[in-house]
């Protein structure tokens, strides 16, 4: 009874995650199709109700689910692969389109009169942009890698590369908009990618542990040293690079 009950749960939270992640990627990607209102036929006012719709479906969705399952009136595989194959496009429709604008030239721009202000005059959004914007080719380089990331995702045998790719990308950039104050939509484009990318990572959690904590290595550098012995060569390092620093900061005095 117990293990049915589990089971029970277990497949009603996998539907409401899968739902729900789908729900705020599809809403993302509404948000970037709006343009903060810039697109004549995408008004907010219609850009915003059907992202509520959208996140009311999101979570009255795996309910039904579950029902017509329960009925056996539904695939559930099916439908999972329906749910999953959408977050991907959604992610990867999303963030090609940041990079895309940054070969045309729609991000990292400031106006002269912005720019020509002293630093300590401007906000961290226009310090930022500014910054970022100085190297055409940094740009470049960032816009290739969502464009490349976002299509990996689009393949199950890239997927977890792409995954691993756009999530250590989308994590620096939502820290840089969360202390550098830009604007609300950038930071919640950044959060809701950031969230969608996590999630496709934890799909394939297992074949990560065994990766990262359950490979053996075929160097045996310190396997013969003892157990005390390897501790204090590993914090060595941690506490001697602070006592340099501390040397260099006592230099500067």
């Amino acid at each position: 009874m117990l293990e049915q009950s589990l089971e029970i749960s277990n497949s009603i939270f996998k539907k409401i995650g899968a739902s729900l992640i789908l729900g705020l990627e599809f809403s993302a990607l509404l948000l970037l199709l709006g343009n903060g209102g810039n697109v004549p036929r995408l008004p907010p006012v219609l850009v915003f109700s059907v992202v509520g719709i959208s996140l009311l479906t999101s979570v009255l969705f795996p309910f039904i689910w579950y029902y017509l399952e329960q009925k056996q009136k539904i695939d559930s595989d099916k439908v999972y692969g329906i749910i999953y194959s959408g977050i991907r496009y959604c992610i990867a429709f999303n963030i090609a389109s940041f990079g895309w604008k940054k070969f045309y030239g729609l991000q990292f721009i400031v106006p002269i009169e912005i720019s020509n202000m002293p630093m300590n005059q401007q906000t961290g959004e226009w310090l930022t942009w500014f910054y970022f914007g100085y190297s055409h080719t940094f740009g470049i380089i960032i816009a290739v890698t969502q464009i490349i990331g976002g299509y990996l995702l689009l393949f199950r045998r890239t997927l977890l590369i792409g995954s691993i790719l756009l999530f250590s990308l989308l994590f620096n950039l939502t820290l840089i908009n969360i202390f550098y104050h830009m604007n609300a939509g950038a930071l919640l484009q950044s959060i809701l990618l950031t969230v969608g990318v996590l999630y496709l990572i934890t799909l394939d959690s297992e074949r990560l542990i065994a990766f990262f904590l359950k490979t053996k290595s075929n160097i045996q550098s310190l396997q013969s040293s003892g157990f005390l012995l390897k501790n204090i060569l590993r914090l060595s390092a941690i506490l001697l690079s602070l006592l340099f620093t501390i040397y260099l900061k006592n230099l500067m005095k």
